[in-house]
């Protein structure tokens, strides 16, 4: 959805966000290129992004507070290089708390040399 579709969607009340689009780009071993779409919403929400990689280690995270935006467009930094295999990144949105609305994609890295 391109920003004048949202432009154009009514806002909503904070239990009604949804997450309605992920994309990841990994740049690089460390650096992975997110952008996610919301559902815009009348009153500002926190929204966090973990990614975990395949052995369920948590290897970045990012949280946004009170964020009145309806996308979020970050570049996450690894703690440690990416190692090979399915990594995941977690998407929640907070309001006063408690969790409205989340998502996940799942994501892989180029292998070693591809780039």
């Amino acid at each position: 959805m391109d920003q004048s579709e949202f432009s154009r969607q009514a806002p909503v009340r904070p239990e009604q966000v949804q997450v309605q689009g992920i994309g990841v780009n990994p740049l690089d071993r460390r650096r992975v290129d997110v952008a996610v779409d919301f559902t815009p919403c009348a009153e500002a929400v926190t929204v966090e992004m973990v990614i975990v990689g395949p052995d369920d280690d948590e290897l970045c995270s990012a949280v946004l507070v009170q964020s009145r935006a309806c996308t979020a467009d970050r570049i996450l930094h690894l703690r440690q290089d990416a190692q090979p295999g399915e990594h995941v990144l977690h998407v929640g949105v907070f309001f006063e708390g408690e969790l409205v609305a989340r998502a996940a994609r799942r994501f892989s890295f180029p292998p070693v040399g591809s780039r």
